[in-house]
């Protein structure tokens, strides 16, 4: 899978400063960020240390191989289910959206939940996104993710998506930011390309 470019005047407006000045975000964390609940399984913390804010800088791997800036995007996490989950929520403004997904003429928006299953020991992941269609891939999906070698690796399921099997992984996980690609491979696993990935840093 290769994104078409990004012409330069659709990626130019940043990620609002006061993520709280983002109607869809500060409804996400009415709540605040909830805490991790003492009785839940340790690992819940994989992914709970990055509950908070994130402004995010992305790139895209266009037709001719090379990578290009993307428009920008805030990303919210917070602990739920009386802090035994956690829950995200990805914001992209309607006016910044890369041309793959100019159809849309809407803020994007995507959330997700993860919890950590004690009996597989490894997490399970469902996600949903207001595309109605318009964006690459489905509006639904689930993923499950493990904990290899300080990062996190999320497999989608093995019945192929439309660019085949997808692999996410979040790594140089740090307090104040950390980076995630997207991968896609056409053969079973055999081989992967990486076509999209970011850099988030901490806002809250």
């Amino acid at each position: 899978m290769l994104i078409p470019a990004v012409r330069a005047e659709e990626r130019t407006v940043p990620p609002a400063s006061d993520p709280s000045t983002i109607p869809a975000i500060a409804e996400f964390l009415a709540s605040g960020f909830g805490t991790l609940h003492s009785d839940a399984p340790a690992q819940t913390n994989e992914f709970g240390r990055l509950v908070g804010v994130w402004s995010v800088e992305q790139e895209l791997r266009i037709r001719n191989g090379e990578w290009m800036a993307s428009a920008p995007g805030t990303w919210a996490w917070k602990y739920v289910l009386d802090g035994f989950a956690v829950s995200d929520l990805w914001y992209q403004s309607g006016d910044s959206l890369p041309i793959y997904m100019a159809g849309l003429k809407r803020d994007y928006l995507l959330s997700a939940t993860r919890i950590f299953e004690v009996s597989s020991g490894k997490w399970r992941v469902a996600w949903l996104a207001n595309g109605a269609g318009k964006t690459p891939g489905a509006d639904f999906g689930t993923f499950e993710a493990e904990l290899v070698d300080d990062e996190i690796v999320m497999t989608s399921p093995p019945e192929p998506g439309p660019f085949g099997l997808q692999r996410v992984v979040f790594y140089e996980i740090t307090d104040d930011s950390f980076r995630w690609r997207s991968d896609y491979s056409p053969d079973d696993g055999e081989t992967w390309n990486t076509v999209m990935r970011m850099h988030a840093t901490r806002v809250k």
